[in-house]
C-alpha cells in the first residue's frame, strides 16, 4: 500500500512549475512597465517639444514686430527729407530699385542747409541681408570740401524702391516705375520704399507723396 504525501521527485516537478509560472509572471510584467514608462516618456517629450516651439514662434513674431518697428522708425526720417526735396538744377532728383539722389532742406542747430541726400542699398557680406545706406553733404559752391555724412540706416532680406508719376487720363490714379532719369528734370509724386525682414515673410511698404511731384508726365 502507498503512503499519502509527495515524493521528493513529485515535490521537485511542482517546485520547478511554481518556478516558471513565478518567471512568465515577472517577466510579462516588466515588458507591461516598459512599454507604459515609453509612453509617458513620449507624452513627456511632445509636451517639451508642443511648449518649446510655441515659445519659439513667439519669439520670431516679437523679434519681427521688434523690426518691423525700428525700421518704420528709421522710414520716418526718410519720409521727412523727400518731403523737404524740392526742384533744383544742380541737384536733379534721380532714383532707380536701388539707390536715390535728391537735394533736401534740412534743420540742424536751427539753421537751415541744402543737403545732397543719397540712399542706396548695398548687400550685406557676412549675411544674407541688404543694408540700406544714407550719405549726406551739405550742398556749397565747393561740395568737394564738404564732410559726407555715411549711417547704416536699417537691414533687411530685400529693399528696393519705386517712384510714381500720377496720370493725366482718365483714371487720374499713380502709375509706378522702377527708375526716375535726371532728364525728367522734375520730382516724381511718390517713392515707395518695399523691404522684406525675413525669408518667407510679408512684404512691406512704405508709400511717400511729394507735394512737388510730377503731374502726367514720365
Amino acid at each position: 500500500m502507498r503512503k499519502s504525501g509527495f515524493t521528493p521527485l513529485q515535490i521537485l516537478k511542482d517546485s520547478d512549475r511554481l518556478i516558471g509560472r513565478h518567471r512568465k509572471f515577472v517577466t510579462g510584467f516588466t515588458f507591461i512597465e516598459l512599454i507604459v514608462s515609453i509612453s509617458i516618456l513620449a507624452i513627456i517629450a511632445a509636451s517639451i517639444y508642443s511648449a518649446f516651439n510655441i515659445g519659439l514662434q513667439a519669439y520670431k513674431r516679437s523679434s519681427a514686430d521688434e523690426g518691423t518697428q525700428k525700421i518704420r522708425t528709421k522710414l520716418a526720417k526718410i519720409d521727412k527729407e523727400l518731403k523737404n526735396s524740392f526742384f533744383f538744377s544742380e541737384i536733379p532728383f534721380s532714383g532707380t530699385s536701388s539707390e536715390i539722389v535728391f537735394p533736401s532742406v534740412v534743420f540742424k542747430e536751427d539753421v537751415e542747409k541744402i543737403y545732397i541726400v543719397t540712399y542706396y542699398i548695398e548687400k550685406d557680406k557676412n549675411k544674407d541681408f541688404f543694408r540700406l545706406i544714407r550719405k549726406a553733404k551739405i550742398y556749397t559752391d565747393n561740395p568737394q570740401d564738404e564732410k559726407e555724412e555715411i549711417t547704416d540706416v536699417f537691414s533687411a532680406i530685400s529693399i528696393k524702391f519705386k517712384y510714381a508719376y500720377k496720370s493725366s487720363g482718365p483714371s487720374k490714379g499713380y502709375e509706378w516705375q522702377e527708375a526716375w532719369g535726371e532728364d525728367q528734370k522734375t520730382l516724381p509724386s511718390g517713392v515707395r520704399i518695399f523691404f522684406q525682414i525675413d525669408d518667407g515673410g510679408e512684404i512691406y511698404n512704405k508709400t511717400i507723396f511729394l507735394m512737388q511731384g510730377a503731374l502726367g508726365a514720365k
